[in-house]
């Protein structure tokens, strides 16, 4: 049995310690498949996500990596990409020359509040309020709904393997009291862009980052029937930012997924995406 995990943040985005220290860590927790998919750079600067001129950094470090620790564990070189609506996608030039094992497509930010200034779905709630009132005189339906609409345009606009946590924009949504996950329309709106993921054909992540925490993960635990039921293959991530956190809720998740019905997870074997048999203890060797 192992573990694996193709969702991870280092020095060279906004994650807390060196590739090398994730690196040990992963083995350390009895990951056998670890994937590096720092903060892909934005037309813009951030805080969190990578520069373009760090990237020739990035892409030497994980290949001295992955020469120095061959025999111990499977890396892969990724990278989370944001997608911003008239902005930022995998289609930028910055991609154009460059190959990885897989990309994650994911949203953080949804409409401008300035020039060079994007609302941000995933930072501090202060932020979040503040933009929902400016873009959208508060109405948390209205920014719903513009969110699982900019999600539509990433996944039909594709490039990408893998949908990351899909429904971050839960993260803040569930303080306002005028807001019910379980609304008839919020399922309904949810529901069609998981139809669009299988359409597609991409991979949907089951993020476990705020599991430990909050006792969440992303997509939420109400989606995960529907999700079976249309049979979109899943992987687990645990969007780790700290070495100790590279397989957070992992058992929890693994064991409620197991009893929703999900066999398999998928994995990178040999190049190629496929599925391997699972339980809460890890995924069985192939």
């Amino acid at each position: 049995m192992y573990w694996s995990n193709y969702h991870s943040h280092c020095i060279f985005c906004d994650g807390r310690s060196s590739m090398e220290d994730f690196v040990k860590f992963a083995i350390a927790k009895n990951v056998r498949k670890y994937g590096f998919s720092s903060h892909a750079p934005l037309p813009f600067l951030t805080k969190w996500t990578m520069l373009e001129d760090d990237f020739a950094d990035y892409q030497t470090e994980f290949f001295r990596l992955k020469r120095k620790y061959e025999n111990v564990i499977e890396l892969y070189f990724g990278l989370e990409v944001d997608y911003i609506d008239n902005c930022s996608n995998v289609h930028n030039t910055f991609f154009e020359d460059k190959i990885f094992d897989y990309l994650i497509g994911s949203i953080h930010y949804l409409d401008k509040l300035s020039e060079n200034n994007y609302w941000t779905i995933d930072g501090d709630f202060k932020e979040f309020d503040k933009g929902l009132n400016i873009l959208y005189g508060g109405d948390i339906r209205l920014a719903v709904n513009r969110f699982y609409e900019i999600s539509s345009l990433m996944i039909q606009n594709g490039g990408f393997d893998i949908v990351g946590h899909f429904d971050k924009i839960s993260l803040h949504i569930s303080h306002y009291k005028n807001f019910n996950p379980n609304d008839k329309w919020y399922e309904n709106l949810v529901g069609e862009v998981l139809q669009l993921i299988k359409e597609k054909g991409m991979i949907l992540e089951i993020n476990t980052k705020s599991m430990t925490e909050k006792g969440i993960t992303y997509p939420h635990r109400q989606f995960y029937s529907l999700i079976k039921q249309l049979d979109i293959p899943i992987m687990v991530n645990s969007d780790c930012h700290y070495p100790t956190n590279v397989i957070d809720g992992f058992e929890a998740t693994y064991k409620d997924l197991k009893a929703t019905g999900f066999k398999t997870l998928q994995q990178i074997v040999k190049g190629k995406w496929q599925g391997v048999e699972f339980n809460e203890k890890g995924l069985f060797e192939q």
